[in-house]
């Protein structure tokens, strides 16, 4: 499934000077009537707004105008949502709208550490329900606060910034996450102009780690039934709860297995009935960096057990992965037999 923008923001919301608005409400519904025609039969999710906030009543209109006209064309095949300007999220101006299907987020790139999770915590309550994901946290080699007064040119996120991100998102209860890259958004070479200071041909960023690193993340959660995560911090009982160490913890609504991540690598502790109804609790280490686990140990699933890292610091995140013992889960991140 691929996520597609019908048009960029510029073009209902003019802003720069190479900015022209072509839009209004009569124009922007046959448009989109034809478009999602045309794309009526490709895996596609409909993502309207294009870096934009909805500033102004008529330009509701001409959003509201281009959803629908997306649902006359493809009759209904696709999803629709909205891409806001960062840090944002659609579900402050449109969670309430008949045809926002999901919600997005744009943490950005504003500062490192900064609790991304947040955003999507703040989806997850709302009524009526609706998935969220982070569609654009901060990008690999970006520079570090860039649009910021001052911000240092030659500070830039690394794979660590990324995991974190990754992590925290989905442990808060995002549908998905996204992954970006300096150099590959622009698809920046040698002899073309850089923005934000990419440096690094984009075929040669494809294989940077952060954008490895994505893999392993959908690895381990693959590799247990993450469709039944339910985020949840009641079972750490203690550990770091704000700035960058943040602790986030998640598990299955049937009580099979649980994830923790500490992104400094700094003790927690996690009350081990979480796992209920097991006889027994097996306990992992998983590295996010390569995509190893290790076993802890394997015990009752009483009281409260305090576990520390491996190492800890700045890019020594971990995940702690708890399983019923029983369910005879594969080794966290390892790869699914082939059927």
């Amino acid at each position: 499934m691929l996520f597609r923008s019908p048009t960029w923001g510029d073009k209902w919301q003019p802003k720069g000077a190479h900015s022209t608005a072509i839009f209004n409400p009569d124009n922007a519904r046959t448009y989109g009537r034809w478009i999602g025609r045309r794309y009526r039969d490709a895996p596609v999710i409909w993502v309207l707004g294009g870096d934009r906030n909805i500033e102004t009543a008529a330009e509701r209109e001409v959003i509201d105008a281009m959803a629908a006209g997306l649902r006359e064309g493809d009759g209904g095949a696709h999803l629709r949502t909205f891409h806001p300007r960062g840090p944002g999220r659609s579900a402050e101006q449109l969670h309430e709208a008949e045809w926002l299907d999901l919600n997005m987020v744009q943490s950005s790139h504003g500062a490192r550490d900064h609790d991304n999770g947040l955003f999507i915590a703040a989806d997850y309550a709302l009524q009526p329900a609706k998935p969220t994901l982070d569609a654009e946290p901060r990008y690999e080699r970006v520079t570090v606060g860039f649009y910021l007064t001052g911000a240092d040119r030659h500070l830039v996120f690394d794979d660590y910034d990324c995991r974190q991100a990754a992590y925290w998102a989905l442990l808060a209860g995002a549908c998905g996450h996204t992954y970006g890259h300096n150099s590959v958004w622009q698809m920046w070479a040698p002899g073309r102009t850089a923005v934000l200071d990419a440096n690094v041909p984009w075929p040669e960023a494809l294989d940077h780690p952060g954008a490895f690193q994505m893999g392993l993340v959908r690895r381990l959660f693959e590799s247990r039934p993450f469709q039944l995560l339910v985020p949840d911090e009641s079972f750490v009982v203690d550990g770091p709860r704000t700035g960058g160490a943040r602790v986030r913890g998640a598990r299955a609504s049937d009580g099979s297995f649980a994830l923790v991540y500490t992104p400094r690598g700094e003790p927690f502790t996690v009350h081990l009935g979480i796992i209920r109804e097991a006889r027994s609790v097996k306990c992992w280490w998983f590295d996010p960096r390569y995509g190893t686990s290790a076993p802890i140990y394997t015990g009752e699933p009483v009281a409260m057990q305090t576990f520390t890292p491996p190492a800890s610091g700045r890019g020594q995140d971990w995940v702690l992965v708890l399983d019923d013992a029983d369910k005879g889960f594969i080794a966290p991140g390892a790869k699914l037999p082939t059927p």
